[in-house]
């Protein structure tokens, strides 16, 4: 098997999966800035997805519901959370703000596992967690600002959520497979948000033509990010993938910038860079692991 060929490929796809979620984040900006209820927002990211599937996966679809289960639920009402947190917090937070405290999610994952899983503590990992702490205060700088935002902590919550939903995949039968999963979520979240508009129907705005490339692209760009996301997982290393991430800062500072005239401020450019040096910190020591194990087998 080729490996560089499927890394470059891998590479191509997460890039590819980057730069459309930061279209979703700032569609999902521009629809709370104009007015559309979180609810409707998230009706279109995860009910049309849902409604795609049981037409296009049957199959699948039957396996993942028959799957349910307390962990699936558990997961399925974390991503809720996260997702309804990211929309309302975007109407107020700059793009590249919102995703540089957002990669603040494998240092949030460590420290999960350190708590939960009693895995080692090491000085890396101490250094990680101290830049990135760090990288988010220089951010947020509580104590210099006189306008100081409570919103802004909503990105903050929403990672410690993220990295409770991951701990809940881990909990999940071993036996149920991603793509079960991933149609279980889309397909509880699409019910829940139906049943909550259909409760509150004025939670519901009518789109007005000019937003229509907006609302669609969500649910687009959701189905091509998680397709790219599965796919670059089976084709490549994740240890090789994992550093590409971080350019989902580059696209936000450019979506930003391009569309709501956002310009990354000195601070929000040093602590996002003090954060991403926190997450290169992990995976410059899991990268030497895995060095060391191959030389060991050969």
């Amino acid at each position: 098997m080729n490996t560089k060929h499927n890394n470059t490929l891998g590479a191509l796809l997460v890039l590819l999966a980057t730069f459309t979620l930061t279209i979703k984040d700032s569609s999902d900006k521009y629809l709370m800035q104009h007015d559309y209820h979180p609810m409707e927002i998230l009706w279109f990211r995860f009910a049309i997805p849902a409604v795609l599937m049981i037409v296009f996966l049957r199959k699948e679809f039957v396996i993942a519901i028959k799957a349910t289960e307390r962990w699936l639920i558990v997961r399925s009402a974390l991503f809720l959370f996260c997702a309804l947190a990211s929309v309302i917090a975007l109407k107020v937070i700059p793009l590249n703000t919102y995703i540089m405290i957002a990669q603040l999610g494998p240092v949030a994952y460590m420290i999960a596992g350190i708590v939960f899983f009693k895995e080692a503590i090491s000085s890396r990992r101490i250094i990680s967690t101290v830049l990135s702490f760090s990288g988010v205060m220089v951010i947020l700088q509580p104590g210099l600002s006189t306008t100081f935002d409570l919103m802004y902590l909503l990105p903050l919550l929403i990672v410690f959520a993220a990295t409770s939903y991951n701990l809940a995949t881990k909990m999940i039968n071993g036996n149920v497979q991603f793509i079960s999963i991933f149609i279980n979520t889309f397909s509880i979240l699409g019910l829940v948000s139906t049943l909550l508009l259909g409760i509150n129907p004025e939670w519901w705005k009518m789109p007005e033509w000019q937003d229509w490339p907006y609302l669609l692209a969500v649910p687009t760009v959701t189905i091509i990010s998680q397709f790219c996301l599965i796919k670059a997982m089976q084709v490549a290393e994740a240890s090789y993938l994992a550093p590409l991430f971080y350019f989902q800062i580059v696209f936000a500072c450019l979506v930003g910038y391009w569309w709501f005239d956002e310009i990354p401020t000195s601070a929000t450019l040093i602590g996002g860079l003090m954060i991403v040096a926190s997450g290169l910190t992990l995976m410059l020591k899991k990268a030497k692991q895995k060095n060391y194990q191959t030389n060991e087998q050969t």
